[in-house]
């Protein structure tokens, strides 16, 4: 089986280059917690004061990326036009590069539910830009709903803090967030009400105010040979490097 999107190879710098552009403007103008990394999660954390207070809604966007439709990325698009110049050969190149062809010996395949060629596909050059700029999105309108401050969203994982929270208000903010995602044409999985929650590879606890790492279950690490033909020094440094990244992702020494 074989994936060709049209015109890839040659405008995959160009593409990325526009999305990022679009991109890095909104989350400056608008200021919403699109996290990129853990350490950015850890420091949102560190700034909810009152953290007994609050309570944790964890939610997973299903099928992230083969969910976003063309009228999904439109809106996402003309958000974006709110806050940054967007060309109509910008938009053309971005709507292009999400024809997407699959073939099993030699036979073209149709995504299921669809009779054109749009697709964001896993993999594709610019695929985790175009899941950025629909985030972007998605963060500005559960801005609008509660606020952007004690909200964010890394790639298809969202994490938010609500205040003097109890059951029944959690959960009805449970049905609003659900319903705002169906209108979006997006599933969501949710837990709400939580204090302690575990999220990338760190577990966040509102009771203690404490964040330390996580790892999955059954998910044990594996770590190259010391005798193995990687280059010395990047041998010589994998006990500096793990430690540091135990140590950034910790409260403290314990």
């Amino acid at each position: 089986m074989q994936a060709h999107q049209p015109g890839k190879e040659r405008n995959r710098s160009h593409q990325q280059g526009i999305l990022d552009r679009i991109n890095n403007a909104i989350r400056i103008a608008t200021n919403v917690n699109q996290w990129r990394n853990t350490s950015s999660v850890i420091e949102w954390f560190k700034n909810i004061q009152d953290k007994e207070k609050y309570t944790f809604i964890s939610f997973d966007i299903v099928e992230f990326y083969p969910s976003i439709t063309r009228s999904l990325l439109e809106k996402a698009l003309t958000m974006a036009k709110d806050h940054t110049h967007i060309s109509n050969q910008d938009v053309q190149i971005i709507m292009h590069s999400r024809k997407s062809l699959l073939f099993d010996n030699g036979t073209p395949w149709m995504k299921k539910g669809h009779n054109d060629l749009f697709d964001v596909t896993m993999g594709s050059y610019d695929g985790a830009e175009v899941c950025e700029l629909v985030g972007l999105y998605i963060l500005n309108t559960l801005a609008r709903e509660y606020g952007k401050e004690y909200i964010g969203l890394y790639r298809d994982d969202g994490l938010a803090a609500f205040k003097n929270t109890n059951g029944s208000k959690a959960d009805r903010i449970r049905k609003h967030m659900i319903s705002l995602f169906k209108e979006l044409g997006l599933n969501i999985t949710i837990d709400c009400n939580l204090k302690i929650t575990n999220f990338l590879d760190v577990t966040f606890n509102l009771n203690t105010g404490k964040h330390y790492p996580y790892r999955k279950p059954n998910d044990h690490p594996v770590y190259i040979h010391r005798n193995s033909n990687h280059p010395p020094n990047i041998i010589r440094s994998l006990p500096a490097s793990i430690s540091r990244r135990i140590s950034a992702i910790s409260h403290d020494e314990e």
